[in-house]
């Protein structure tokens, strides 16, 4: 998980709790590399922002800079400047630190954010431990109920845990990047009795229409006469 630097927690705790400010046109338009800890160019550590920040998406702080009145996450900046590459407004800056307030660009991927969530998912950042999903898909697979999967959940470990999240997990919808050979065994063999049943209701259908209705039958005995 991601921490905020100490210059950050200092100035926020001498500042009123107010975070540094954001927004002015003259605060980081110039050099961005002169507010980063480089550590001497060493690509193994992560090179902590030293300027100014702002909330995130998620009401969490992170780096910005102003450029032309408008203000941008430094690691995108830093990244284009570092590799020459032109991020697109959809493209995501993926830390694979997950150390947002880094910006050495060689722990940063570019993804989307449907990766960007995953990432999240797997580093539990999001969502519950991966210790109570792989509780949850156990009671599962001796064939509790998602209800019955729910009132353990609470019992044991005083979580409140929707009956649609659990059924969800069994149908590998969620959390499918836990591995749970089960699960994909039972949701792969539910998808195909969905596909026989579909099969069969529209065979029956077209055996329907062939025959047609009685109006139609008498109609057309009338007809051969």
């Amino acid at each position: 998980m991601s921490k905020m630097p100490e210059h950050v927690r200092e100035h926020r705790l001498t500042s009123g709790n107010k975070p540094l400010p954001r927004g002015s046109s003259t605060g980081e338009l110039f050099d961005v590399f002169r507010r980063i800890d480089m550590h001497g160019g060493d690509r193994a550590v992560c090179w902590e922002w030293l300027g100014a920040h702002g909330l995130g998406t998620r009401g969490e702080y992170r780096p910005r800079v102003v450029i032309k009145q408008k203000d941008y996450y430094v690691y995108r900046i830093v990244y284009q400047l570092y590799t020459g590459a032109e991020l697109k407004p959809t493209d995501v800056v993926r830390h694979e630190c997950d150390n947002c307030w880094c910006c050495n660009p060689f722990h940063m991927i570019i993804g989307s954010q449907a990766d960007n969530v995953q990432d999240m998912l797997k580093r539990e950042r999001v969502g519950m431990k991966h210790f109570h999903v792989k509780r949850i898909m156990q009671m599962l697979e001796v064939g509790a109920s998602a209800s019955y999967v729910c009132d353990k959940m609470r019992e044991g470990y005083n979580m409140s845990v929707d009956v649609s999240i659990v059924r969800k997990i069994r149908m590998r919808r969620i959390y499918k990047h836990i591995e749970w050979p089960w699960g994909d065994d039972w949701a792969a063999q539910r998808k195909q009795r969905l596909a026989e049943l579909r099969s069969s209701k529209v065979a029956s259908h077209d055996v329907s229409a062939t025959i047609g209705s009685p109006q139609q039958q008498t109609e057309g005995d009338n007809t051969d006469d």
